[in-house]
């Protein structure tokens, strides 16, 4: 397909490097137009880089911001779009998710508006977000999930009220991480290499099913080449990526023969015949 326009929807900065970060570059230099969009400007996240010990958390927003721009820059996203929602912070009981103005709380159609005319400007082909339970319980992942969704419907709806011209979007994919099949992959590979797995105590816990071990795989991007890429863009954001952590624990060779894909599972659609495929354009 000429002119492929792939739009991926965030919800913090670093999501973009942690999630399908190798699959957007490996579009970018197909010659794609690759465009991100932030929901949120992460002012709720913590340090999890233990060497940093000298952090003012009063600046993370803006040091986040700093990071997001370095990851874009080693990704090579044609464009980014922020939405401007406030972070709802880590709360695995949404219950407790506290009252006021945070993109959890959000009117649905505030950001989602937003979204539906970033989506008529750029008339992405292809959508990648998360798949409905976020990929993980944080509430501003469900979010995303939602808000786009939501804008998708917006943005080809010729009633509604948004800026811009109507577009359907062909396809809306959710991004994986770890799914069943790959965290056990990587694990029987870093003990068959003799050396101990990261996963180890992970698999033997009791790991409640997520919706993408449910949902169709939609494509698997091969993608080996660019988890350099990946990696600078995860080393960019220093305050979230402990690089003694977990997603270099295992050595790139190792990684590169053993599953050297992204995964996608099928939104929408949410059958994908002839799948999965190996190009998230292919068949439009």
């Amino acid at each position: 397909m000429a002119d492929q326009r792939l739009l991926v929807v965030h919800a913090h900065p670093d999501d973009e490097s942690s999630k399908g970060a190798a699959t957007s570059a490996r579009y970018v230099d197909a010659g794609a137009t690759v465009v991100l969009v932030t929901c949120t400007g992460g002012e709720e996240g913590e340090v999890l880089n233990e060497a940093l010990t000298d952090v003012d958390l009063t600046q993370l927003p803006s040091i986040r911001r700093a990071e997001l721009e370095a990851a874009v820059a080693a990704i090579g996203f044609t464009r980014v779009h922020h939405l401007g929602e406030r972070d709802s912070g880590w709360h695995e009981d949404l219950e407790n998710v506290p009252e006021g103005d945070c993109f959890w709380n959000a009117p649905l159609d505030r950001p989602a508006g937003k979204l539906a005319a970033i989506i008529r400007d750029e008339q992405p082909q292809v959508i990648v977000t998360y798949p409905p339970d976020g990929g993980y319980p944080h509430p501003d992942h469900i979010r995303t999930h939602e808000v786009t969704m939501r804008a998708v419907d917006l943005a080809s709806d010729p009633d509604a009220y948004v800026v811009g011209e109507p577009w359907t979007v062909a396809r809306v994919v959710g991004t994986t991480v770890f799914t069943g099949g790959h965290l056990k992959a990587m694990h029987e590979a870093m003990l068959t290499a003799g050396h101990p797995s990261p996963y180890e105590e992970w698999l033997k816990g009791d790991r409640p099913p997520r919706d993408a071990d449910r949902m169709e795989v939609a494509a698997r991007v091969h993608v080996a080449d660019w988890f350099s890429r990946r990696d600078a863009a995860l080393l960019a954001h220093e305050t979230q990526v402990d690089p003694t952590g977990m997603w270099f624990a295992v050595p790139r060779d190792i990684e590169a023969a053993t599953w050297p894909w992204e995964s996608f599972v099928a939104i929408r659609p949410p059958s994908i015949p002839d799948g999965p495929l190996d190009d998230l354009f292919a068949g439009l």
